[in-house]
């Protein structure tokens, strides 16, 4: 595997962040999740639906670091880690397309977002999944992660169940 500032590429599978220029990326990835699959995502206020090109762009830059996931040149995934202040970091956004899951690439989803969070010198990393999302609970704790709550949360596909967190200490 090799390691580079901010990506990671094993085999024809390469993760790194994405330029502000490369918004477009993010949103077609983005809202392509959201589509396929509405249940594993929380309703935003605005809808990212309704999002302008600009506000896309905002949404690559600090304190949100937006990472690509690819094979070869074609990009499968993303996700994020988003600063909440200068200590602590929330990871979300995470998505990899139909065909790519069950390849141990969630660990990459990580990696790059550990890696990060050691470059920014944040103590503490936060992340949430919807109580029946087991695979996500899974890939979590596989790094650690401890629960630390439980909130009631609507999802886009218009149903309500808890949304479980958990923290890191770093």
């Amino acid at each position: 595997m090799d390691v580079q500032p901010l990506g990671i590429k094993t085999g024809i599978y390469s993760i790194r962040r994405l330029r502000e220029d490369e918004a477009n990326l993010y949103k077609f990835m983005r809202l392509e999740a959201i589509q396929m699959e509405p249940a594993m995502f929380r309703c935003t206020t605005p809808a990212e639906t309704d999002l302008t090109d600009a506000e896309w762009v905002e949404r690559v830059k600090d304190p949100r670091s937006v990472f690509g996931l690819f094979a070869n040149d074609e990009l499968i995934g993303l996700t994020s880690i988003l600063l909440l202040n200068e200590h602590e970091g929330y990871l979300g956004q995470s998505y990899i397309r139909e065909p790519y899951r069950g390849k141990g690439l969630s660990a990459l989803l990580y990696q790059v977002r550990m890696a990060r969070a050691a470059e920014l010198q944040l103590t503490r990393l936060s992340v949430s999944h919807r109580e029946s999302n087991i695979a996500s609970k899974a890939a979590n704790q596989r790094f650690g992660f401890r629960y630390s709550r439980r909130e009631t949360c609507n999802w886009q596909d218009g149903t309500t169940e808890d949304v479980i967190y958990y923290t890191l200490d770093l």
